[in-house]
Parts: C-alpha cells; sequence; structure tokens
C-alpha cells in the first residue's frame, strides 16, 4: 500500500471521530417517550442521564438539554423520567431561566465555559 492511501484512510477516521455528536435528550426526543417503554432503551437512544436517585421502589432519571446562543446560557429545559422495574411509568419536563446578571459589569456565570 502506498503512503498517500494510508494517509487518506488515517484522516477520514480521524474526521468522522471529529464530527461525532454525543446523544443528548432534547425536547423532541423527551416527547416521543411514551410510558412504558423500557429505560434501557430510552438511555440507548438519549445517552446517560444528569442524575439517577431511587426512593420507595421509583427511580427518577433526570436530563438536562442546555439552550444557548454563542457563549451565553439562556435556559435549561429539565426532564425528569420514572422508572419502576426498568419501565418508564411517568415523566415530566420544566424549564428553568437562571438568575440575572448584570450584563454590563459582569460575565455569565451561569455558563459552562465561564472561567
Amino acid at each position: 500500500m502506498s503512503k498517500s492511501y494510508l494517509y487518506a484512510i488515517a484522516l477520514s477516521f480521524f474526521l468522522t471521530s471529529c464530527f461525532s455528536a454525543t446523544q443528548m435528550m432534547t425536547m423532541e426526543t423527551y416527547d416521543n417517550v411514551q410510558v412504558g417503554t423500557p429505560i434501557d432503551v430510552v438511555v440507548k437512544e438519549n445517552g446517560q442521564p444528569s442524575s439517577v436517585s431511587s426512593s420507595h421502589g421509583t427511580s427518577e432519571y433526570k436530563y438536562v438539554e442546555k439552550i444557548t446562543t454563542g457563549n451565553r446560557l439562556l435556559y435549561e429545559n429539565h426532564f425528569t423520567l420514572f422508572v419502576v422495574d426498568g419501565t418508564v411509568t411517568g415523566k415530566t419536563a420544566t424549564q428553568e431561566r437562571l438568575p440575572a446578571f448584570d450584563l454590563i459589569y459582569q460575565d455569565d456565570p451561569n455558563h459552562h465555559q465561564y472561567p
């Protein structure tokens, strides 16, 4: 094999790995989750939740979608899936706006890239 052929293969692997996106729950994918869906299917399609907690036989799988513009965080969508025996039995969604800040004198402390 020629060196240019090997370089082309290596470059194609590099480029495809750069463009692969992480899975994340969005409002659209949250709407598609039906009561009765196995939680394994939900996790496979939407990635790992932000947190999982259990109480009295019910697990809560929590996902957070951050809505940004440029480097400014506008709001977050919080999705909670209630799971019993590995099956989704209920779900809720809330939208949270973060505390205001003084745009002139402060950087946005709520943004994930804040130093």
